[in-house]
């Protein structure tokens, strides 16, 4: 029995030819739109955003009165940081991580009750990505890693996640 790849190929059932594709893209698409509306709170590019500790979904959403930036806006579709290089968005992110995170991280990033942020060791896999350390940061984590989506902006978690990048050694 062929795969359905080769008659593809030779324009059977299920080929760009065929009657039948374009079906299976339209179902295709309703199973992935209600996937993402029964597993999760996705973006409006699927990007589902998990808790770290139990992987359950979280809603991420603007604090009353907060302004969605456009930088908030690229991330939640793209699930990259568009802070990473931009100095002003830098210098603020530095500002903030020695408010709110260098009692735990210290100012250099080396760990102190919190994790060292500047190595390849992670005590979360995700958070070597953007969206990972977004959700730490935005919902919390194990330990005294308390939920910060409640306190600040999501453009000034990416401002911090942005200068977090940077202590890497």
């Amino acid at each position: 029995m062929q795969s359905d790849r080769s008659t593809s190929r030779q324009g059977g059932a299920g080929s760009a030819s065929s009657p039948a594709r374009p079906l299976f893209h339209r179902i295709g698409a309703v199973a992935l739109a209600l996937a993402a509306g029964l597993t999760g709170r996705a973006s409006a590019d699927g990007i589902v955003f998990r808790h770290a500790l139990d992987n359950q979904p979280i809603e991420v959403k603007p604090r009353q009165g907060e302004v969605v930036t456009e930088a908030v806006k690229t991330f939640l579709a793209s699930g990259e940081n568009p802070y990473k290089g931009d100095e002003v968005a830098l210098s603020a992110g530095k500002k903030l991580y020695l408010q709110w995170c260098q009692g735990c991280h210290l100012p250099d990033g080396t760990g102190r009750i919190g994790p060292s942020l500047i190595d390849d060791t992670y005590n979360y896999p995700r958070t070597n990505t953007d969206v990972g350390m977004f959700e730490v940061i935005y919902a919390g984590a194990g330990g005294a890693m308390q939920p910060f989506g409640k306190r600040m902006s999501q453009d000034d978690i990416l401002k911090i996640m942005a200068y977090v990048r940077t202590l890497k050694k």
